[in-house]
Order: structure tokens, then sequence, then C-alpha cells
């Protein structure tokens, strides 16, 4: 749901007792209860602005976008002045995928009222979602500047940052800043386990306990645990529904008895619940995305602590004692822009096999079908920077009459079109094809229309790379300037396919070039990259590995 605001009444005239009792049936989800007093207050006052605002908002929060639209539009032309109005009629564009209305009228909101945090705040939403991550980055510093603990735009600050090529130390810099608003200010509890240990008690915290792409990359090691090692905990901070989602039922199913939902929970309550339990190491699956409970580990609930695999990029919190990294996605000599120590894994992220979907593991090279080359990316549309996009045109200027297919749901909105457009002027627009969304197995499907991957930067593809690799697609990667950027680097790195990493984009191109000549080197390749990627130390043993962590970790903090 968008952060839209609801305009509260201040008159005394007989339609503001109507708007007064919209507000507070709207405030407490009751929303034909809000949208009958509003209407009865426009019966009184056709031109009231807070009526006709907040209408406008009850049919956003309904799924009525349209309605929304014509009715916020209207609130507009009875009262121009407010800048509350014309950022809600940004986010109900942003909702409806008009990005273009969405960015004026979230600008049109500051130009009435420049030092509104709600109107900041909404623009950098759309900023993001726009693909314009660096200018988002702006506004969300802009906006913590002035209030260091505003609830979005601290986390969103550090996420967005990913999709830039901020370096390492900047990255801490930031993270450093939200601990230093968050962090626990109380009275520390000891911790006082002196336990054997065995099975290690290790809870997970994350608002992903469901099908994400997180789920898919740590579910690896939660559903393969060796219950004489680790007796898992599963702490949910979102709330969850079983009933339709199969990845839920699985993660409450192996937590049976030690399922904790903690949605609800303020930090005192959660701090309690973890200590009763027993919790030997507490791990963060979440970091500064949605369901974000980092101010729960500033307390130390638990004698280890550690991040990882959800959004591995650290955290900035001393109290959190090791982040799950690699050499690749964390070389040596960056570690000192990191709070945490950093525990060596085969590979930064890990997998769960669709096996469920029964996808061929090999198929045939497209270009013999086709004719020509065909770049594939499949990533999120956020995901591609100016100098990505750019680099791509390059690409295909280099190798004629190929295609470049790009696929997300982003592309519903004619802006994001466009956006490409603009970014490559010299490559013919037929070139370019434009897939939208699809279930999920026809999604792993789709990329085997790619004869070659180009996975997006500054950051890469994440679980979409690791899903290409599984279908048996080369992916060919830039190393980035922090984990974000490298999680498909070190994949490859695991995986033995360093020469699909480059180091620079005119790198980049070359070996884009290289490769799409050598179609029989990427038919070849097609046939045994699936085996290989599932016997790889990115699959093949890597829980076992998680726990030898675990008992290294234990047995270093009980000496």
């Amino acid at each position: 749901m968008q952060p839209y605001v609801i305009v509260p009444c201040s008159g005394a005239e007989q339609a503001d007792e109507w708007v007064r009792l919209g507000v507070e049936a709207q405030s407490a989800g009751k929303f034909a209860d809000a949208e009958r007093h509003y209407r009865n207050a426009l019966r009184l006052d056709p031109r009231n602005f807070i009526a006709t605002q907040n209408l406008a908002v009850v049919y956003a929060q309904t799924g009525q976008l349209n309605d929304a639209l014509l009715t916020i539009e209207r609130a507009t032309l009875w009262d121009p002045a407010p800048g509350v109005a014309w950022m809600n009629w940004g986010l109900m564009a942003l909702e409806a995928d008009k990005i273009d209305v969405a960015l004026a009228m979230a600008r049109r909101s500051l130009e009435k009222e420049p030092e509104s945090v709600q109107c900041q705040v909404a623009l950098a939403l759309i900023l993001g979602t726009a693909g314009e991550a660096k200018e988002a980055v702006e506004w969300y510093d802009r906006i913590v500047a002035k209030e260091p603990t505003h609830p979005v735009a601290g986390p969103n600050g550090c996420f967005v940052r990913t999709l830039t090529p901020a370096l390492p130390a900047e990255m801490l810099a930031v993270r450093t800043a939200w601990y230093s608003a968050h962090r626990w200010r109380g009275v520390s509890r000891p911790n006082g386990n002196h336990r054997s240990g065995v099975p290690l008690k290790v809870g997970y915290v994350s608002g992903d306990f469901k099908r994400h792409s997180a789920a898919m990359i740590f579910g690896s090691v939660i559903f393969n645990h060796d219950r004489t090692v680790v007796d898992p905990f599963l702490y949910s901070t979102l709330p969850v529904e079983p009933e339709k989602d199969e990845w839920t039922r699985k993660f409450l199913e192996v937590a049976g008895p030690n399922w904790r939902d903690i949605s609800t929970y303020d930090d005192d309550q959660a701090e309690t619940t973890i200590r009763k339990d027993g919790i030997d190491i507490l791990v963060d699956l979440s970091g500064h995305t949605n369901g974000c409970r980092l101010a729960l580990f500033t307390r130390k609930p638990a004698p280890i602590q550690a991040t990882g695999w959800g959004f591995a990029h650290g955290t900035g919190i001393p109290e959190i004692d090791y982040f799950f990294g690699d050499p690749v996605a964390v070389p040596q000599d960056q570690r000192q822009h990191y709070a945490e120590q950093v525990y060596d894994l085969p590979c930064i992220v890990s997998y769960v096999p669709p096996v469920d979907y029964k996808l061929a593991a090999t198929s045939g090279l497209p270009y013999h079908k086709n004719g020509y080359v065909t770049f594939g990316t499949y990533a999120r549309y956020e995901k591609f920077s100016p100098e990505c996009l750019a680099t791509f045109a390059q690409i295909l200027e280099r190798v004629p009459d190929s295609r470049l297919e790009l696929k997300d749901r982003a592309y519903r909105r004619p802006y994001s079109i466009q956006r490409v457009y603009e970014a490559m002027p010299t490559i013919a627009k037929e070139r370019l094809l434009f897939s939208l969304d699809t279930s999920h197995p026809d999604h792993m499907l789709s990329y085997q229309r790619a004869d070659l991957i180009l996975d997006p930067f500054p950051h890469t593809g994440g679980i979409v790379s690791l899903e290409q690799l599984y279908m048996g697609v080369p992916v060919l990667t830039l190393y980035g300037t922090h984990p974000g950027g490298r999680t498909t680097s070190s994949v490859l790195t695991a995986l033995g396919k360093t020469d699909w990493i480059a180091h620079s984009p005119e790198e980049y191109v070359e070996k884009a070039v290289v490769l799409s000549k050598d179609p029989q080197g990427l038919g070849l390749a097609r046939k045994t990259l699936r085996e290989e990627f599932l016997h790889s130390p990115v699959i093949t043993g890597y829980a076992q590995a998680v726990e030898r962590a675990y008992q290294a970790m234990w047995s270093r903090w009980s000496k």
C-alpha cells in the first residue's frame, strides 16, 4: 500500500462533521463507511476539498484507481495549493503504472510545499521505481539529514543505494548513521546462555517466509538443516498467508513448534520471546528491506548474531557479529568497511531448485532457429542504470542484426519502454523486444529464448541469475563496486565460469561480442550448465558449510 495521506478536518460546518466521521472510519480501515460519510459531506458542500481528496484516497485504498485519479484531479481544482493532494495524485499514478504522471505530480507537490517530508518521500519512492536511483538517494539523504529516525527514508536510502555504483565506505557511512539513530539505548541484558550448544538453537528473523526472491536463497539453508546440528526457530516480522502460499507452508513445516509470529510485537516483546527461547545464534535475513527488525538486533537478544542471504550487504550494526559473505563479493581489502566480521562461505548466496516445475535441463541455442543472436535481460527494470543501458546499446551496435529481449512487469508502462528507447537512440526499435510478466515457470522458460544473458549493473540479477544458470543459459556479468553488484560474479566463480565475468564496461562489451560469435561454445554450455550448477558449492554442501560456520562461532564464543 502506498503511503497516502488522509487530511484531517478542522472546520465547524455540517459538512465538516461528515468529513470527521469519514476520517475516523478511513483511519480504522472501514472504507465503505468512509466513502458514505464523504459523499454526505459533498452533498452539502460539492466543492469540499478535504472530502474530495480523502475520497480519492479511499478509492485508491480499495483498488479503484481510475476513480481515484479522477477524484484527486478534481480535488486540485477545488484547491490547488496543498501539496498533499498532488503528492497523493503522484502515488496513485505510480500504482496505476503511469510513471511520467507520477513524477510530474510529485514534483508539483514539492513546488507547493518544498519542505514537506511527506512529499519528498513520495518523490523518492517514485524515482526509485522509475529507475532513477541516484536522484532517489539524494532525496532520501536529504530527508534523513532532517529526520534521522524517519521510518521510510532511512532503510530505503540504504536499499536504493545498492542500485548505484556506491563504494563500501559510503555504504558503511549510511548504515552507521542509521544505526546511530535507531540503536537500543536502554540497559543491555547479559547473555548468560551456557548450554552445550547441541543442537544449536538458531533463530532466523525475516519478513520473507513466503514466495519471495530472498526466500529462494535462504531457503536452501533452512530447508536442509541437520536437526542434530541445528534446531531452527523462525521469527516472522510480517503477517503470512499459508493458505495462499506454498512457500510459507514449507517454512511452517520446517519450524513446527518453533514458528514465531512477531509481526505485532514491539522490540521489548520480541526480545523477551527470543531470550525465552534460549536462542544461541540469531540471524537477520532482511537487512534494510521490508520487514526489517534491525533495531531489535541492537539489543543483542542472542549471544551470537549474524546477517546474510536475504539482503547480503552488511548492516552497520556492531552488535551483529558476523556477515556471511565470500572473498569475491567482499574482498579482503574492503572488509574494514563492514561493522561485522565477514565469515566466508562457498558463495554469498545459495538457491532452492524448483524441481516441482519439471523444467527441461537443456535447450537448443535460439541462434540456430532464428538466424541471429538474441541477448536477454530479465531482471527488475529498476536495476538498469543509464550506464548499463548504454553498454547494452554498444553491444547491439557491435553485433549486427542481434536482438535484445527485456522482460519484466514494468514494461506494462509506456514510460519504461520509452526510457529504454531514449537510452539506445542508435538502435532500431524493432531490435528491442519487451515482454511482460508471466507465471513463474513460464518466466523461467523464457530465459531459454536468449543465446546469452546480459546481467544488469551496478546491481546484478540476484535470484534471476541463479535461475538462469539453473535453466542452462550462460550469463555475462560486470563485477561491481559492492556485494549487490558482485552476486553473479560470486556465483560464477564458485561455478568455475570466471571467463563470463567482466571488470569494466568496455570488457563487458568485448566479452559479449566474442561470446556471441561462438554459437558452438554457447550451445555446448547449455548441455551441461545445470548439472555443473547443481553440483557446484553454490548448492551442494552449502547448508552443511553454514552449520560448520555456526559450530565454529559457538565454539569461539563459549570458550
